[in-house]
């Protein structure tokens, strides 16, 4: 038997009822009469597979069996491109890639525009990834619940969509989950070496906001940097202490061995936490959002540690209209800022912009604004 050409079910009969479970490395088949214990050398889920690249597999590995069984069917000039697995309670099974939106059809294969009913996600096959994604242990995943997402040990992760359970103003449970969204999580060895020219200044490593919209490669990007510095891969020789701080746990999920990793933790305590406690040269996260998380940049710097990040916007125009990114820009936490081409080429740089010309760009634009609408309003108020 191949492990790698279909997946295997194995189940132990006493009557008319089946237990398994599984658990690691070792798989334990019991009954009323007999116990039979097999001991797996080496599982993984890229191993039980057909037809799938292994980043996707990893991800499907999460869905309810009759999903998954569709999903092995698909060719791999797809699933190497899927982004996303999105599942929605009474709604289609939707792939999403850089050339659109596919959605799974009973035939077992994937169509932009199908001509015969698409595959449908039930609630209780909504539920049931829902709990696979949580490992079957809701209660020790839920302040991440809490937040719109669930992070699983192989560094995917999946946003979720329900019913707020609020206590005051603060979020304490979502309930009746409707919708979810699983990114494929997917190596990019030797991405980051597009950023060599940026990370350096006169022998001294930068400080990067790396923007670019949803899917457009920024965490990957991270990921890469983080292990080639640490590596010595990098623009220089050197190895550097890196800290990757790693809230959502999408940046350490394939193993970060070189780097310093603080998992779960909320950006701004765990950048502090790095910055005072391991010494780094460079501290690594994602997302940066909140004043908070500014200020522990800005005190990194302080303490001589560079940092690099990302931040949800596609040009010069969207980043200087968020306000905590502008603030963040105009208190100097950042050298330069690198933007992505987008989706449809996942972590292609199409532009490196200096912090200061950035502003000073973003000023100009202001003062030409407020000049034409102040001739127009002076020209209308004289008419």
């Amino acid at each position: 038997m191949q492990a790698a050409t279909s997946v295997v079910v194995l189940t132990a009969w006493s009557g008319n009822s089946a237990y398994s479970f599984y658990k690691e490395n070792t798989i334990l088949f019991s009954t009323f009469r007999t116990v039979l214990l097999v001991r797996l050398a080496s599982y993984e889920l890229n191993e039980v597979r057909t037809g799938m690249t292994d980043e996707f597999a990893k991800a499907a590995a999460y869905l309810p069996a009759g999903l998954q069984e569709l999903l092995l069917r698909l060719p791999d000039r797809l699933t190497g491109r899927i982004q996303e697995i999105r599942l929605r309670a009474g709604g289609p099974v939707v792939l999403s890639a850089p050339d659109g939106e596919w959605l799974l059809t009973k035939g077992g294969g994937a169509s932009l525009r199908p001509s015969g009913p698409p595959v449908l996600c039930s609630s209780a096959q909504l539920e049931e990834c829902f709990l696979k994604l949580c490992d079957y242990s809701v209660h020790t995943h839920q302040q991440e619940i809490c937040c719109g997402f669930i992070a699983t040990r192989s560094g995917c992760r999946a946003g979720i969509a329900g019913s707020a359970v609020r206590e005051g103003e603060r979020i304490v449970s979502v309930r009746n989950i409707t919708s979810l969204c699983l990114r494929v999580a997917r190596r990019h060895d030797g991405c980051a070496r597009e950023l060599y020219p940026a990370l350096m200044r006169e022998g001294t490593l930068c400080s990067l906001l790396i923007c670019g919209e949803p899917s457009s490669g920024k965490s990957s990007l991270l990921k890469d940097l983080a292990g080639q510095l640490a590596a010595g891969e990098g623009p220089s020789d050197k190895r550097f202490r890196v800290a990757v701080v790693d809230e959502r746990g999408e940046l350490s999920g394939s193993g970060l061995t070189g780097c310093d990793v603080l998992r779960g933790y909320p950006k701004a305590e765990g950048i502090q936490q790095a910055v005072r406690c391991l010494a780094p040269d460079v501290v690594i996260f994602d997302e940066l959002g909140t004043a908070a998380e500014t200020a522990a940049v800005l005190e990194g710097l302080n303490a001589g540690a560079a940092a690099v990040t990302s931040a949800h916007c596609r040009d010069a125009a969207s980043l200087l209209r968020r306000p905590q990114l502008k603030a963040a820009l105009h208190s100097g936490a950042f050298d330069r800022i690198v933007f992505l081409e987008g989706r449809q080429n996942p972590g292609r740089i199409v532009r490196v912009m200096e912090a200061g010309d950035l502003l000073a760009q973003g000023d100009r634009t202001f003062a030409d604004r407020f000049g034409r609408n102040r001739r127009g309003s002076n020209g209308f108020a004289g008419a």
